[in-house]
């Protein structure tokens, strides 16, 4: 009974033991098993970052390849447009320059023109004065040929003296006409001048605005994961836990507690007093 005893309480101890180091044995397997995981998970993560990266960054690039291109055809077509307004420009102003100078020139022949026309009707007026002068004398001459003398003469010469005075009286106000009249000609033919040159104007480039170049993309930031941690030895819990198992493994092993064995125990102790 001894041995059986003693054997018993020897498996049950061997279960609790067992019990001990196979929950041990566990967590330390499940737990290298969760750092595997955790590192398998952490490089799979590591790369997706870097290939969503890379991908990124060649999806930009590309892009940026097409807006510059882009904007290259952009600019040379607005340089184009600039070029060809400013010529719109150029020959603008050279016609209204050109026009300018046939303008002055024309202005010119037509003052030149009044002025002789001017100069022409005063030596008309001389002409004519002198005209009256030479018939006078050539009156009087006659008459003093004829033997006319004294107040036939003197008559001729008031005659003459009267219409001397009266022409030339009227040839300053004629001539002050004139005068006025060459001066409004002359400001009317210049008006003209400016009139056909200010009619042409100057013609305003329209303006274009530069496309805006496109900056080349940064690098794509790379979110990588946290780098895990090793979950390291047995820590105390664990120990607890494995040895609250044993102990539940030990009781579980003992032989049910009856009141018979007692009885008899208690008997065979009676018997041996």
């Amino acid at each position: 009974m001894a041995f059986s005893l003693s054997e018993s309480l020897g498996s049950r101890e061997a279960g609790a033991a067992f019990s001990f180091a196979t929950e041990l044995g566990q967590t330390m397997i499940s737990r290298g098993v969760a750092d595997i995981e955790r590192w398998s998970k952490w490089e799979a993560d590591t790369v997706r970052a870097y290939r969503q990266a890379s991908s990124t960054n060649k999806r930009n690039y590309r892009q940026f390849g097409v807006d510059l291109q882009n904007w290259y055809s952009k600019s040379q077509y607005v340089e184009e447009l600039r070029q060809y307004e400013q010529a719109l420009a150029k020959q603008r102003q050279e016609l209204k320059t050109d026009t300018s100078i046939a303008a002055t020139q024309d202005l010119g022949r037509k003052l030149t023109a009044l002025d002789a026309r001017f100069y022409e009707q005063e030596a008309a007026d001389i002409i004519q004065l002198d005209n009256l002068r030479i018939k006078a004398l050539s009156d009087s001459v006659k008459k003093v040929a004829s033997g006319q003398v004294g107040r036939s003469v003197n008559a001729i010469r008031q005659s003459f003296n009267q219409q001397w005075l009266q022409n030339a009286s009227n040839r300053v106000m004629t001539r002050k006409f004139r005068l006025a009249d060459k001066g409004a000609a002359a400001e009317a033919y210049s008006i003209e001048a400016k009139n056909r040159v200010s009619r042409i104007a100057d013609y305003n480039p329209r303006p274009y605005a530069d496309p805006i170049q496109p900056l080349a993309p940064l690098a794509a930031e790379i979110y990588a994961p946290t780098k895990p941690k090793s979950a390291g030895g047995l820590t105390l819990m664990d120990v607890t836990n494995a040895a609250g198992a044993a102990i539940a493994e030990y009781k579980a092993l003992s032989p049910p507690d009856t009141g018979d064995s007692t009885g008899d125990d208690q008997g065979d102790q009676g018997d041996e007093n």
